[in-house]
Order: C-alpha cells, then sequence, then structure tokens
C-alpha cells in the first residue's frame, strides 16, 4: 500500500510540474522577431508596447541594409504566399551557443521537415542555411545580446504579468474534450510581434511530441509596466487547442480535401487577408476556433454579447460558417456516450461542410455581406452626368461608421480625382460623409475616387465594401 501511494504522488508531482509550462521572453524570438521587422514588411511591423518598439528601432536603425535583411526580404518575397510563422518557426529551430547560432539538436527543425515537401512557398535546406550563417553576422554586427540583456527587467515583468494568465487555465478540460492530457512545454512571449501567435509544436530525436507556443499581444501602461489585454486569455487557449486540433486534422487531411478547396474558392478572398492562404486553413484554423470556443462555452469565460461579437468576427475573416457550426457541435456534446471525443466527431464535421457548400451562394455569402457596411447611394448617383456648378458629394453608408476621413483613387486612369476641400469633409450625421467641392468641375470631364476598407463601422470596426463613385460633368 506505501508503494502504490509513493507511485501516485510521484505521478501527481510528475504531471503537475508536466503541466507547468516554462514562461520566458526567449532571446531567440527577440533575435527572429527583430530581424523579419527590420524587413519593413507589413506582416512584421505591428510591434508593441510603444516604449520597448522606440527601443528597438532606435538601437537597430543603423541595420535596415545588412546583407541578412536583404536575404530575408529576397527570399521571402520569392515564395508564393508569405509565411508569417517563420519567425516564430525559425527562433524555435535555433540556439544560441558561446560558440555561434546553431540548428537545434533537441527536435527536427522546419527545414527539415519541408525539405521532404516539393512545395514553392516553403524555404529549402540551402536557403535556410543560408539564413542562419547571416544571422549569426547579424548577431555579432549588431551586439544584439548587449541590447537583449540591456532588458532583462522588463522581460521579467511581462513573465511574472503573464503567469497569472496562465494560471487561470482548466487543464482537465482538454483531457475531457480531446482524450488526451494537458501538456505544454513552453510559453514564449514576444513583445516584439504586435497581432500574430503560433503553436510551435516539434517532435524530438526520441519520438516525443514537444508543445510550445509563441504569444504576443503585449502592451504598456503610462509608466511602461507590462499588461495583456483581455484576448490574451483567448489567444492562449487558441494556441494550446492547435496541439490537440492539428494532428486530428493531419489524420482526416485527405479526406476533407475536396470540401476545403471547394469552400475556399468562396472564401478565400478573406482568409487569405487573414494570411490563411491554403485550403487547408478551414480546418487547422477553423476546427481549430471550434475547439477553442467550446472551451469558452462551457466555462462561460464570456458574456453573451461579448461571445456573439467574438464569433461575428471570426465569421468577417472568412469562416462564415462558424456561427452555425458552433451550434452543430452541441450535437457532440450531448452525444458524447457516441462520440467520447472531438476526433470522434470529425466525420460528422465533414458532412457539415458538405452541406455548407450548397448554401453558399443562397446563404452563407448573402450573410456575409451584411457585416460589412456598404455604400448604399451617392449624390451624385454613380455614372450619373452633372452640371460643372457641383458643390459637394456625399456618400451614404448602411451602417453607422467610425468618423475617419480616408479616400483613394479609382483604378479607372481616365478618372480625375475629384477636386475635394479636404481640410473640410466631415460626417454630417454617422452615416453620411460629405466632400465639399474647393473649385468648379471642369466641362465634359469623367471624376471619381474610392470608398476604401478604411471606411470601418463604428460598432465592429468591419470595413467596407469597396465601391467606385465615377461620373460625368456635361
Amino acid at each position: 500500500m506505501k508503494h502504490l501511494l509513493l507511485s501516485i504522488s510521484l505521478l501527481l508531482a510528475f504531471n503537475l510540474s508536466f503541466c507547468q509550462p516554462q514562461v520566458s521572453v526567449d532571446e531567440r524570438f527577440e533575435l527572429t522577431s527583430i530581424v523579419f521587422r527590420l524587413t519593413d514588411d507589413v506582416a512584421f511591423v505591428h510591434s508593441n508596447p510603444a516604449n520597448y518598439i522606440k527601443d528597438i528601432d532606435d538601437y537597430f536603425s543603423g541595420f535596415k541594409n545588412h546583407e541578412l535583411i536583404a536575404f530575408v526580404k529576397k527570399t521571402m518575397y520569392s515564395k508564393s504566399v508569405l509565411d508569417i510563422s517563420l519567425p516564430a518557426f525559425f527562433a524555435g529551430d535555433i540556439k544560441i551557443t558561446k560558440n555561434g547560432i546553431v540548428w537545434t539538436d533537441e527536435w527536427t527543425t522546419t527545414f527539415e521537415l519541408y525539405d521532404t515537401l516539393p512545395d514553392s512557398k516553403k524555404w529549402t535546406k540551402a536557403e535556410s542555411n543560408e539564413y542562419l550563417r547571416l544571422l549569426n553576422k547579424f548577431y555579432k554586427d549588431s551586439k544584439f545580446h548587449k541590447f537583449y540583456t540591456a532588458h532583462a527587467d522588463f522581460y521579467s515583468s511581462i513573465e511574472k504579468s503573464f503567469e497569472d494568465i496562465a494560471g487561470q487555465i482548466d487543464t482537465s478540460w482538454f483531457y475531457d474534450f480531446f482524450g488526451k492530457p494537458y501538456e505544454m512545454d513552453n510559453i514564449w512571449l514576444i513583445p516584439t510581434n504586435g497581432y500574430f501567435n503560433f503553436s510551435v509544436n516539434r517532435i524530438d530525436r526520441d519520438g516525443r511530441e514537444h508543445h510550445n507556443c509563441a504569444i504576443s499581444g503585449i502592451f504598456t501602461d503610462s509608466l511602461n509596466i507590462p499588461h495583456f489585454h483581455y484576448n490574451t486569455f483567448k489567444t492562449l487557449i487558441h494556441e494550446i487547442c492547435h496541439n490537440y486540433n492539428n494532428p486530428i486534422c493531419k489524420k482526416y487531411e485527405n479526406d476533407l480535401k475536396n470540401v476545403c478547396d471547394t469552400l475556399y474558392t468562396f472564401v478565400g478572398k478573406w482568409l487569405s487577408e487573414e494570411y490563411y492562404g491554403d485550403p487547408s486553413a478551414i480546418t487547422y484554423e477553423g476546427f481549430n476556433r471550434l475547439c477553442e470556443y467550446s472551451y469558452y462555452l462551457s466555462h462561460k469565460t464570456f458574456t453573451d454579447s461579448l461571445l456573439y461579437d467574438c464569433i461575428t468576427t471570426e465569421e468577417y475573416k472568412g469562416f462564415i460558417w462558424f456561427g452555425e457550426m458552433l451550434h452543430y457541435l452541441n450535437i457532440f456534446e450531448t452525444s458524447r456516450e457516441l462520440y467520447p471525443h472531438f476526433e470522434d466527431f470529425v466525420p460528422q464535421l465533414k458532412l457539415f461542410l458538405e452541406q455548407t457548400v450548397g448554401l453558399m451562394e443562397n446563404y452563407y455569402l448573402p450573410k456575409h455581406s451584411r457585416f460589412r457596411p456598404i455604400v448604399v447611394a451617392t449624390y451624385p448617383a454613380c455614372n450619373s452626368i452633372v452640371d460643372t456648378t457641383l458643390k459637394k458629394v456625399v456618400i451614404l453608408f448602411s451602417k453607422p461608421m467610425q468618423l475617419n476621413t480616408s479616400v483613394q483613387k479609382v483604378k479607372d486612369t481616365t478618372a480625375t480625382l475629384i477636386p475635394g476641400k479636404w481640410e473640410d469633409i466631415h460626417w454630417e450625421n454617422e452615416y453620411s460623409y460629405v466632400i465639399p467641392l474647393k473649385e468648379a468641375l471642369k466641362p465634359n470631364t469623367k471624376y471619381g475616387f474610392r470608398v476604401s476598407e478604411f471606411f470601418g463601422d463604428a460598432i465592429d470596426y468591419f470595413g467596407a465594401i469597396p465601391y467606385d463613385l465615377i461620373f460625368e460633368t456635361k
């Protein structure tokens, strides 16, 4: 009996320690994130917090023309789809030693996996090795470690703040939902990264899988004290779910390929704006959101109003069947004797998606269009002929709008941008955007401008469906 109690105690101690991930601002992730920030690509420059980013820009401003940055830009843009996970994946695959930066020997690296795939979107082994060579040079040239150690206190305060968030997770839910225990080796915090978060899982040389995630969303207050947005907990649950969902999606990838390819023809234009440039995002990301939101529903994490807003945002991004699929998952929740765990229900989700295809034209696409504000009327009317004495242009939107003021040129090069009195443009009310004209229009001339997606509604901030207003004068 004593031996049994000792075994149980050791098992519980092992599980407790195993479930406690290492939370850190890792030098490897700051290094690679800063390198990609220096490329000035829009995907990598939206960083927080402001004071820390100013330190980065001040310290590294002289390295924007470093040969590493030139190489990264050239290689990155030679691929058909930008892979925004590259900084996190490369960071997880290197090790900083006293003799330089090397590929880790702890697990199979990204480029080893990619080198077996005939995929033009991925970096080759040769490209990855050249990146590593130049990364070593950049690390030495910039004296990067000096910058990193100078911010040790700041990194420590971030780590302490996040440990409180990680401690709120109900780890038992993952076993109940997926049939596998909660596992997380590392939570890497990346203050350099503004928008994106990643699951960085690897298999070591002994075949053991290591679950890790890289989290951003770090802000500071007026005293430069770190804090996390409420979405940080949501992000953490999302990335943890990837540990379980990704292997399931891999298992069913061939079975789901046709329906994902078909659905992507409808929604790919929206998903690609979120950097989901492949049809497999419908399962790897869409199913993952399904798991993530199941956690919120079971724990009443959000109010009904906030949950509705979150679901609507997912639909707006391109997963336009998400709300209906979440309701459909109730069949799983109420039939656990038939479907003990999420993986057992995936064949039914395939049938759901196949039914979704048939409803795209008459239901889901019109539903998506209602999320975004549209131009419902203009003065003058589009394609109308007007007097040269026209005094103003008015744009009427379908929803209450944010009070931003921005227009663009139309793609029609034969149209002249209207001579707006830009300093006096204003909102007549929350629906009507008014552009006074500063001078008389020329006769027999085509005028126009574009209402762009930068016009967002005041409630959900969804960008307007672009609209070209073109008219001619007598």
